[in-house]
């Protein structure tokens, strides 16, 4: 019997794949700007790949990398305000 994660029900030790719109929602950037940020090197949208061969395949990231991001922001975002 396969193992599911209860967060997300994959297999475990498998981590979830966000498509754009998906990482888009999560981290608040537009589609257009976390495609120009790829490009010019950010620190988590570099990590995306596409998963096809095409110059328009759709691109994806883990959920992971984006959850630990997005944490790290906000993370830093309270400290400033103290």
């Amino acid at each position: 019997m396969i193992e599911r994660c209860t967060r997300c029900g994959t297999c475990d030790g498998v981590d979830r794949v966000l498509n754009i719109h998906q990482v888009s929602a999560r981290t608040g950037d537009s589609i257009d700007r976390i495609r120009h940020l790829r490009v010019a090197g950010h620190e988590l949208y570099s990590q995306a790949w596409k998963s096809g061969d095409s110059p328009n395949a759709p691109l994806r990231l883990e959920q992971s990398k984006v959850e630990a991001w997005v944490s790290a922001r906000r993370q830093a975002g309270s400290r400033g305000l103290s």
